[in-house]
């Protein structure tokens, strides 16, 4: 092995070098001042239209419930209407509307052929006694046998709560004249219990004055 220098670079054949050196930053301008104001306009416009649109949503909500209760109110009336109407359809309103016109129940109905005029069944005069236990009865009429029967028993009741104080007063009545009549025969009692014990006085003073008088005669005689 041999041992070779290695030859020396000249300071010519190296080439430039780059130095480095101080880079500023640039100095903020004006421009970037509009861009943020855009922004922050941008910014608030947005919210604005969220608000508008959440209101508008709120009022879109609030106009549906209300539609949907004026559907129900009318859902409601509908239903009493189709009631009504069954109702003026059944069998009983016109029973009832019959009998308002002078009509009264036929147990011997007679049928009419068309279109040949043929009578089925006999015909007869109705005098509204046959059928005695089928009577329709209207609103009104029955409205007032309603109003009779609790005046009924409104007087009914007025008769036994009269009854009743009637019978109360009786009996204060025969317990005030046995109290009186005690009462009576208690003052009677000590009367004569007083009038005894007058008396029995009275024989004892007689009894004591006389015992008194004989002592004197006795006394005297002596």
């Amino acid at each position: 092995m041999t041992a070779l220098l290695a030859p020396k670079r000249n300071s010519e054949d190296s080439g430039p070098r780059w130095s480095l050196r101080e880079v500023r930053l640039p100095q903020r301008t004006m421009a970037s001042v509009p861009f943020i104001l855009s922004l922050g306009v941008l910014l608030a416009l947005g919210m604005v239209g969220l608000l508008l649109l959440n209101t508008a949503l709120q009022e879109q909500a609030f106009a549906v419930r209300d539609q949907q209760k004026v559907a129900t109110q009318l859902g409601y009336r509908v239903a009493a209407l189709e009631t009504e109407v069954t109702e003026a359809r059944s069998s009983t309103r016109l029973a009832i509307e019959a009998t308002e016109l002078g009509m009264v129940p036929n147990p011997y109905p007679a049928y009419l052929t068309l279109p040949g005029g043929d009578i089925v069944g006999n015909p007869t005069r109705m005098t509204g006694n046959e059928v005695p236990d089928v009577r329709y009865r209207t609103p009104e009429e029955l409205a007032a046998i309603a109003k009779q029967r609790e005046e009924a028993l409104a007087r009914a009741k007025a008769e036994a709560e009269a009854k009743k104080a009637e019978a109360e007063a009786r009996r204060a009545e025969e317990a005030a004249a046995k109290k009186a009549a005690a009462e009576k025969a208690a003052a009677e009692k000590r009367a004569a219990e007083k009038k005894a014990a007058e008396k029995k006085a009275a024989e004892k003073k007689a009894a004591e004055k006389k015992k008194a008088e004989e002592s004197k005669k006795k006394g005297s005689g002596r």
